[in-house]
């Protein structure tokens, strides 16, 4: 079987901060990672180290509530978070990289609990209305969903209340079966999926799944 393709979650949301001042900074805590650690290979006690260092940064913003106003301040201050926070930095390690690594995992935290509510809202609004299904991801209608070109994947994800089952449709402008539907039961059930190269095809096994689920 094949692995179904997820729509990757929405940023988390910035207060104040200009959309530019965000996207540069998370630019930066993002490739952090892939700069810091190779870095660190033939250092195996400076790598223990900023491993250490790199979680308590990322637990303290955590118990800050850092939000990604915070975040785009602590990458632009580095040394005097790492001092606010007293965190010992092993020499070999940059400060900059380190928090900004620290940053991303956080980040990532904000988009889990992001999501956890956007989903508790529309399952909320849908027992409101006394629908079976509740939205969690993209349109209503399946027929709406285009996209999955330059910008990854796009997708809808609807859940059925009753069984606990999601409904996922995909589109990947890259792939060579580009359509797919997965079936993903609640409890740990084994998830099932196809991929199409045709969207009629893809629409009507997604309105299959959809009535199945509803019989």
């Amino acid at each position: 079987m094949d692995t179904p393709a997820y729509p990757e979650a929405r940023p988390a949301e910035s207060g104040g901060r200009t959309s530019t001042e965000v996207a540069t900074a998370r630019m930066r805590w993002r490739a952090a990672a892939e700069s810091l650690f190779p870095t660190l290979v033939a250092d195996p006690s400076g790598y223990a180290g900023a491993v250490e260092a790199i979680g308590a940064v990322a637990s303290a913003l955590g118990r800050r509530n850092a939000d990604l106003d915070d975040l785009v301040d602590a990458v632009a201050a580095p040394e005097r978070l790492v001092a606010e926070l007293e965190v010992r930095v092993p020499p070999s390690v940059p400060v900059a990289l380190l928090v900004a690594v620290a940053c991303g995992m956080r980040e990532r935290d904000l988009i889990t609990e992001q999501v956890r509510r956007d989903r508790s809202a529309a399952v909320a609004r849908a027992r409101a209305t006394g629908s079976q299904w509740a939205v969690l991801e993209g349109p209503e209608r399946i027929e709406d969903l285009t996209g999955g070109d330059a910008g990854g994947p796009a997708g809808c994800i609807h859940l059925h209340l009753p069984s606990g089952t999601e409904l996922r449709a995909t589109v990947d402008a890259w792939s060579r079966e580009p359509f797919r539907v997965d079936v993903i039961p609640s409890g740990g059930t084994t998830p099932t999926g196809r991929s199409f190269t045709e969207r009629g095809a893809w629409l009507d096994e997604f309105h299959r799944a959809r009535a199945d689920l509803e019989a």
